[in-house]
């Protein structure tokens, strides 16, 4: 199952707690489609290359979407 979060004019914070939340809420899911857009969403975009300061141990890596610089693929256990 694939889960999307669309994260524009969220906070760095914020949306590591949104992202926490929602693989802690959906156990059967196994990719997240996070959109933060690529304009202001440098910051969460760049913090998201490194998977571990998700601080979750589904989380096997992050992958920026190929044709879409304002998109971010997480991939879960």
């Amino acid at each position: 199952m694939t889960k999307i979060l669309d994260l524009h004019d969220f906070s760095l914070g914020c949306a590591i707690k949104k992202i926490q939340r929602t693989i802690v809420e959906n156990p059967e899911c196994k990719k997240l489609i996070v959109i933060h857009g690529f304009n202001n969403g440098d910051v969460i975009k760049n913090t998201l290359t490194d998977f571990r300061l998700i601080h979750n141990k589904r989380v096997i890596k992050t992958l920026p979407e190929p044709f879409n610089e304002g998109r971010t693929w997480i991939y879960l256990r």
